[in-house]
């Protein structure tokens, strides 16, 4: 029995409640090359479900 009210409610829910379709926004670094004990990194975001990321740049003396 509880598994058909489950089942019912979850149905109702979906008519509903619209499914997500928005995309978490988030930022993040990348690594781009770790030679002679420094580091280079890229960040990275996602805006909107497309990802873009900036030119590699000096970040710090590093153990690669």
């Amino acid at each position: 029995m509880t598994g058909m009210l489950e089942r019912l409610g979850d149905r109702v829910l979906e008519r509903l409640v619209p499914k997500a379709t928005a995309k978490a926004d988030t930022s993040f670094y990348v690594t781009c090359s770790c030679k002679n004990l420094v580091r280079k990194r890229k960040l990275c975001h996602v805006v909107g479900g497309m990802t873009g990321c900036t030119g590699c740049t000096y970040v710090d003396v590093w153990v690669c």
